[in-house]
């Protein structure tokens, strides 16, 4: 694996050309950009304030993260992550995965993409599935071949056309598909107005603080509050149920397929009978609702009706799971110290080598000083012990032969000696527990030895 580094300020402009494998880029807090690629060719160059970058394989990068960053096509897969810089992105052939980056201009993605913690987003094309969890900036989309979902986003999402489902929640803003989505939609809890064009399947929403206009080319099923002063337009191809709390204020528009076909499900609210067009006041009628059903159009306040809402043959999709994004490789540690050189490496190895020998001498000399003090000690040890044993034989004999104990021949006192030493006392005990001699004999040739 190929690898560069290049000191850079706090936001270089850095352009990648086109990747041959998968790309992945993260930011950090260095000022240096790091390249890595599994390929045979990796070039940094500098060119005015630009940093070029180019491989033949797969590409990874490290970046300060105010990097504004340019890249061409990637022919994989790409990972980015932790960027607060401007990105504009050519294609990707693969799936693509973004977390914490702040503006995004991306023209296609050939498969699924990723994306968390986004800031501005403007994308072309997404030929497989959308999905954004936690968005801090406005999000248009031209197209999306596959399912989109949107959750927890702070600004608007604009869509032109979804080919397959929607799902929307927790969005604070605008909520737009300006031409088509192919299957069904989901709508909830949305801080502003929802404008679908056309609903190719069913459309559920709820909890929307805006105006409202959607066409659902099946059943619709709406949960609103009615806002003073807002329009909803709300067209269904099949059934239509909307709940309104009991003390909404609204006129309601309402068309159906038969008179028959129109229920209004209010205290004291009689409809004109015969007619497929009905108007009909809620309260003060601040708020304006035109609904229009191919089918079963009904408005109620009551509880049952909104729980029978699976009766019009779809989910709700209160509840939908973004998929997790890749991670990338680590961040690389700081580049150890140099190896030192091999003539520097030979001299501290000798060097400490000798230094080794010295002290091994040393330690050896030391240890023959040693032995030479013990064996010396033990001889001189031995010659009083076989002294001491000899003295004693003597006076045990004197004890013995003399005619009265502790008497020598001459009759006359011993001459006082010096102490008894310890190597004597040890032989006088070793007698006296072999005995060889009684506690009696031992006391007198204690007090021989000492003269007294």
């Amino acid at each position: 694996m190929k690898q560069q580094t290049m000191a850079v300020g706090p936001e270089p402009s850095v352009v990648v050309g086109a990747v041959a494998g998968d790309l992945r880029v993260a930011g950090w807090d260095r000022s240096e950009i790091l390249a890595k690629t599994d390929g045979g060719t990796l070039t940094l160059s500098a060119e005015g304030e630009q940093v070029l970058i180019s491989c033949d394989e797969s590409l990874i990068l490290y970046l300060p993260r105010r990097a504004k960053l340019s890249l061409d096509r990637v022919s994989g897969d790409a990972a980015l992550q932790a960027l607060q810089g401007p990105l504009v992105m050519g294609s990707v052939d693969g799936d693509l995965s973004m977390n914490d980056l702040d503006q995004v201009t991306l023209e296609a993605v050939s498969g699924d993409a990723s994306l968390r913690n986004m800031g501005v987003l403007d994308i072309q094309k997404v030929a497989g599935d959308l999905s954004l969890r936690g968005g801090r900036g406005s999000c248009a989309i031209e197209s999306v071949n596959g399912d989109a979902a949107v959750h927890s986003v702070t600004g608007g999402v604009t869509f032109k056309t979804i080919n397959s489902d929607l799902t929307l929640s927790k969005v604070r803003g605008e909520v737009e598909v300006g031409v088509s989505v192919g299957g069904d939609v989901s709508v909830r809890d949305v801080e502003g107005g929802v404008a679908l064009k056309q609903v190719g399947a069913d459309l559920y929403l709820r909890n929307v603080r805006g105006a409202v206009e959607a066409n659902a080319g099946a059943d619709a099923t709406l949960y609103l509050q009615p806002l003073p002063g807002q329009e909803y337009h709300i067209q269904a191809g099949g059934d239509l149920l909307v709940r309104l709390p009991p003390d909404a204020d609204a006129k309601l528009h309402l068309t159906g397929s038969s008179p028959e076909d129109i229920q209004v499900d209010f205290p004291g609210v009689e409809l004109k009978g015969g007619q497929k067009e009905q108007e009909v006041t809620l309260g003060n009628g601040a708020a304006q609702m035109f609904l229009a059903a191919s089918g079963d159009l009904i408005v109620t306040s009551r509880a049952e009706k909104w729980d029978s809402a699976a009766d019009f043959g779809f989910g709700m999709l209160d509840n939908f799971e973004m998929p997790e994004i890749p991670g990338i490789p680590p961040i690389p540690p700081i580049p150890p110290i140099p190896a030192l050189s091999p003539e520097l490496n030979e001299r501290i190895t000798r060097r400490t080598r000798e230094a080794v020998e010295r002290a091994q001498s040393r330690i050896e000399a030391a240890n023959r000083r040693a032995e030479a003090r013990v064996a010396a000690a033990m001889r001189r040890a031995e010659a009083k012990a076989r002294a001491s044993e000899a003295r004693a034989r003597n006076w045990h004999g004197r004890l013995v032969m003399g005619g009265r104990s502790g008497a020598n021949p001459s009759g006359q006192a011993p001459e006082k000696g010096e102490p008894v030493s310890d190597e004597e006392r040890l032989t006088i005990l070793k007698m006296l527990k072999e005995k060889k001699i009684s506690l009696e004999d031992a006391e007198k040739l204690l007090a021989a030895l000492e003269g007294k």
